[in-house]
C-alpha cells in the first residue's frame, strides 16, 4: 500500500520529502538515548498507566483513558489524568484541578479531551502541563491513593510508566507506512516492543487481529499481549439535554438523516459509526483537530444541514464540551462507549499491574 505525504499542501511536498527523513533520524536517536537510559526518566510514587499511539491522528486513545479510569476508580484507588491539555486558553500554565473544583468554562480552561474526561470521570484528579512529572508530583503531595493516567503519553518517555497501552485504529494500517510526514506513524513500529499491550480498536463487526495488522505484530512477536475493543455510538442525545450531565438521558429514537460537524483527528471514522447505525448521512463539515467551530462556522453547517434536508446536527461529545452557544438548528451530541471483547482480560492487566507494584 502506497502512503502519499500525510495532509501536505502540494507545494511542500518536495520539502517534506527532505525534512522527512531528518524527522526519522531525530526520532530513532531519541529513542536509542532512552533506551540506553542515557537520557533519564523520572518516577512518580504512585503507578502510571500510559495510553497512547504510534499513529497520527484519532485512533480512541481518550475514550480508552476514560474508561480506564472508571475501572480504576472501581477497583478503589483515585485516577489522575496527567495531560498537556491541548487547545486550552493558557497552553504555557501548569493546572492542577481537584475533583469538585467548579470550571465555568471547561474546554477553554482545561483543553478538550480533559474537560471530556472530568464530564464522564468527575472523581479525578487533573494535571494539566507540558511537565506532567512536575503536574504528578503536586497532586502526589495533595492527596494519595493515586494512580496516573498518562494521555497520549507513548513519546513522552520523561516519565516513568508501569503499563504501556497503545491503541490502534486499524483504518489507519501499520503495514508498509512511513514516519510523518511521508506517513502516519509517529515514529518506527520497532517501538511496539517496548510496549505491555496493545489495544486494537476494532469494529463491532470484527474480531481479532487479521490482515495487515496481524503480519505485523507477528514479525514483532506481539501477539500475545494483543487485545481487542470496540468504541461505537451508543446514542443520540439532544444538546440541551446532554450539557446537564446529573440529569438521567432519556432513550429517543435515532434520527433518520443527520449533517455531521466535527473537529477531529480521524474525522471519517465518526462518519464510518454513524452510518453503521443506519443514518443517513446527509452532507458533513470537518474541522481540524481541536478547533472550537465559530458563529460562521456554524453558519455554514446549519446551511449545509438545511439544504440537504438533515433532520439534525451531529456532532461528538469532543465537539460538544466546546459549544456556546448551540447553533439555531436540531443539535445531537453522538455518545460513544468503549467495550471489550474480553473485559476480564482488560481488567486482569490492570490489576497485575497495580498488584506487582512495591509502593
Amino acid at each position: 500500500m502506497y502512503f502519499p505525504m500525510y495532509r501536505i499542501p502540494r507545494a511542500l511536498v518536495p520539502l517534506a520529502a527532505i525534512v522527512g527523513p531528518v524527522y526519522e533520524a531525530v526520532v530513532r536517536s531519541r529513542n536509542v538515548l532512552y533506551d540506553s537510559s542515557v537520557f533519564r526518566r523520572s518516577r512518580l510514587r504512585s503507578p502510571v498507566i500510559s495510553i497512547g499511539n504510534v499513529t497520527t491522528g484519532g485512533t480512541g486513545k481518550t475514550p480508552l483513558a476514560i474508561f480506564t479510569a472508571k475501572k480504576i476508580a472501581g477497583m478503589g484507588f483515585t485516577p489522575a489524568i496527567l495531560s498537556r491539555g491541548f487547545g486550552r486558553s493558557d497552553p504555557g500554565a501548569a493546572r492542577i484541578i481537584p475533583p469538585g473544583e467548579p470550571i465555568r468554562f471547561p474546554a477553554s480552561c482545561l483543553g478538550d479531551e480533559p474537560a471530556l474526561v472530568r464530564r464522564h470521570v468527575p472523581q479525578a484528579w487533573l494535571g494539566l502541563s507540558r511537565d506532567r512529572y512536575a503536574a504528578g508530583s503536586r497532586i502526589e503531595r495533595q492527596t494519595g491513593n493515586l494512580v496516573f493516567i498518562l494521555d497520549d503519553g507513548f513519546q513522552h518517555r520523561k516519565v516513568h510508566r508501569d503499563l504501556d497501552i497503545v491503541v490502534i485504529d486499524p483504518s489507519q494500517p501499520l503495514e508498509n507506512n512511513s514516519i510523518f510526514p511521508r506517513g502516519t506513524l509517529r515514529e518506527p513500529l520497532s517501538g511496539l516492543l517496548r510496549s505491555h499491550a496493545i489495544v486494537l480498536n476494532r469494529t463491532r463487526e470484527s474480531g481479532s487481529p487479521a490482515g495487515p495488522e496481524k503480519a505485523v505484530f507477528e514479525q514483532l512477536h506481539l501477539a500475545g499481549k494483543v487485545l481487542c475493543c470496540e468504541q461505537y455510538i451508543d446514542k443520540m442525545i439532544p444538546f440541551g439535554i446532554w450539557r446537564e450531565p446529573d440529569k438521567p438521558a432519556p432513550s429517543l429514537p435515532v434520527p433518520e438523516s443527520v449533517f455531521l460537524a466535527a473537529a477531529l483527528g480521524n474525522p471519517e471514522r465518526f462518519r464510518t459509526d454513524v452510518l453503521k447505525l443506519g443514518v443517513r448521512v446527509r452532507g458533513s463539515l470537518f474541522f481540524r483537530d481541536h478547533y472550537k467551530l465559530q458563529p460562521e462556522d456554524w453558519a455554514r453547517c446549519v446551511d449545509g444541514a438545511r439544504r440537504s434536508a438533515a433532520d439534525a446536527i451531529l456532532v461528538t461529545e469532543k465537539d460538544a464540551v466546546k459549544i456556546s452557544p448551540p447553533p439555531d438548528f436540531p443539535l445531537l451530541v453522538a455518545v460513544q462507549t468503549t467495550r471489550f471483547r474480553d473485559d476480564e482480560a482488560f481488567l486482569a492487566l490492570l490489576r497485575r499491574c497495580l498488584s506487582n507494584l512495591e509502593r
